[in-house]
């Protein structure tokens, strides 16, 4: 799982495994321990930001999030954390 490193302020990412899976650890760590509650506004932007990576890599692990139920996304708005009701019912389809 990639480590933030706080005296570089940057984070380490394992060579051994894509950057994309583990961000998106990171994450889900975020969504599952409530730092980012139900409708938390997710920025591709900021997320580029805070891992000195592209956005392709971000939409990556964004869109395994979806898939898994965790965020949704609204047209012209941005990606937010779902409810954990909504999630568990994207994940019982």
């Amino acid at each position: 799982m990639a480590r933030y490193v706080e005296h570089a302020r940057t984070w380490e990412f394992d060579e051994d495994r894509s950057r994309w899976e583990q961000i998106l650890e990171v994450l889900v760590a975020r969504i599952d321990s409530g730092e980012w509650g139900p409708k938390f506004k997710i920025s591709e932007v900021k997320l580029m930001e805070e891992f000195g990576v592209a956005r392709p890599t971000i939409r990556k692990a964004m869109e395994r999030l979806r898939a898994a139920g965790k965020i949704y996304t609204v047209p012209n708005l941005g990606s937010f954390v779902n409810t954990p009701d909504e999630a568990s019912a994207s994940n019982s389809d």
